[in-house]
C-alpha cells in the first residue's frame, strides 16, 4: 500500500436550525455559538409513491466573531449553509470517570440563506477568517 501524501477534512451542510443558538462565553472571554443543524435525505419512495426523508441531526460550533453573528442573526428555523471541519474532543466524565468524546463541525463559514424582513434577498457570508474586514453582512 502506498503512503497518503495529503489528508483532507472538509464538511459542508445544507439544512436548518432546529433550536435557537446556544452562546457561551469561554474563561478567555471568547465567544462559542453551538447550532443543532438538520439535514434530510431521501430512503426511498414508500407505498403511497411518496419520497420518505431521513433526518440526521449534526452538532456546529462557530467560534469569536463568527458565533457572535450567528448568535444575533440566526433562529430556530433559519436555512444556513456550512462549511467547516471534523472535530472530535474527548475527555474523562468527572463524576463517573468513563473516557467521553464527542464528534462535531466547526464551521469555518455559513450562508445565511433566509432573507431578512424589508430588505432585498441576498445571500449574507459570514466568515471566521480573521483577515476578513467586511463588517458590512447585509
Amino acid at each position: 500500500m502506498s503512503q497518503v501524501k495529503g489528508t483532507l477534512n472538509n464538511v459542508e451542510l445544507l439544512g436548518w436550525l432546529g433550536s435557537d443558538p446556544e452562546m457561551r462565553f469561554l474563561a478567555s472571554g471568547t465567544p462559542v455559538c453551538r447550532l443543532s443543524v438538520a439535514t434530510k435525505r431521501p430512503t426511498g419512495q414508500g407505498t403511497n409513491g411518496q419520497w420518505e426523508y431521513e433526518t440526521e441531526w449534526t452538532s456546529v460550533e462557530a467560534w469569536e466573531r463568527l458565533a457572535e453573528r450567528c448568535n444575533t442573526y440566526l433562529h430556530k428555523g433559519s436555512r444556513i449553509f456550512i462549511s467547516g471541519r471534523l472535530r472530535t474532543d474527548s475527555w474523562t466524565d468527572k463524576t463517573t470517570g468513563q473516557p467521553r468524546s464527542r464528534t462535531l463541525v466547526r464551521a469555518n463559514d455559513i450562508l445565511f440563506l433566509d432573507p431578512r424582513p424589508g430588505v432585498p434577498t441576498e445571500v449574507a457570508t459570514v466568515t471566521d477568517d480573521p483577515a476578513s474586514e467586511d463588517d458590512d453582512l447585509f
